[in-house]
């Protein structure tokens, strides 16, 4: 099953224009603002996206975003590529997570709202942020191949039915290790080394789910995404007591937990009941 999942991360769609440019525009000493926000209005859906959620209450700014030069100077590069990333997964012909119980929509709204939770926890940390930002847009990015073994194999309906199962994300963790030997964490991880992302990026994914495990320097940014996915996920896990748990991973590792609580009472507010 393994070999199987590594050639589809060999396979995985190559970048698109879009992407391509803003990453080139990104990495770039003396790239600006402006000549990332010129390849971002290039690009409808990217550019949708970020004025749709620069305008959205849950990243908070405090006045109407009526352009892409402001949006992305607000935003900065790192999620503005994040964005770029979500949009091109966004467009992919053959998306498919249904054996997850989302489609391709859901799958956007929810790694807006992963990246908007930790934005709004790390603000003011660029270090942090500039980790934390982009990798939090892709962390269910593995679903993606795990979900296209599983239609392969003709085996969405009993996934779907182990995946109500799961009352928490750790019984999640176990479902995947049992069906396919990795986490869809791992697999995400796989993917941005094959994209050649900063080596912090995609370990703070492959620890995601064991961030005693990681390098001292990744802990942090691991167990902040681990908390973050603990409540916010493609599966609706019971809302109190993911909190929870939540807070134990928090406090386990001396993450800023008035910030965190800030954060999550500010998003779930927002959320329907």
């Amino acid at each position: 099953m393994k070999d199987k999942i590594l050639e589809k991360v060999g396979a995985f769609p190559p970048l698109d224009d879009t992407v391509n440019k803003i990453m080139a525009v990104c990495n770039d000493p003396d790239g600006s603002v402006m000549e990332l926000a010129k390849v971002v209005e290039s690009d409808p859906m990217t550019t949708a996206n970020i004025l749709k959620a620069a305008n959205s209450p849950l990243y908070g700014f405090s006045r109407e975003i009526k352009s892409i030069a402001q949006a992305v100077s607000i935003f900065g590069m790192e999620t503005v590529k994040g964005f770029a990333f979500s949009s091109f997964l966004q467009k992919k012909p053959d998306l498919d997570l249904s054996p997850y119980g989302i489609d391709a929509k859901s799958f956007s709204e929810l790694s807006q709202a992963q990246n908007a939770f930790i934005t709004g926890w790390y603000r003011g940390k660029k270090t942090d942020l500039d980790v934390l930002s982009l990798t939090s847009f892709l962390m269910e990015v593995g679903k993606i191949v795990l979900s296209s073994i599983v239609i392969e194999h003709n085996k969405k309906d009993d996934f779907q039915k182990a995946i109500k199962q799961c009352q928490n994300l750790k019984d999640l963790k176990d479902l995947e290790q049992n069906v396919f030997g990795i986490t869809n964490e791992e697999v995400a991880a796989l993917i941005l080394e094959d994209w050649n992302f900063d080596p912090a990026m995609y370990n703070s994914l492959k620890y995601l789910n064991t961030p005693d495990k990681a390098d001292e320097e990744i802990i942090i940014y691991a167990a902040s995404l681990e908390a973050v996915k603990t409540i916010m996920t493609t599966s609706p896990f019971d809302k109190e007591s993911s909190f929870h748990e939540a807070l134990t991973i928090v406090e386990k590792y001396s993450l800023d937990k008035d910030k965190f609580v800030e954060v999550y009472e500010k998003i779930f507010d927002m959320a329907p009941a």
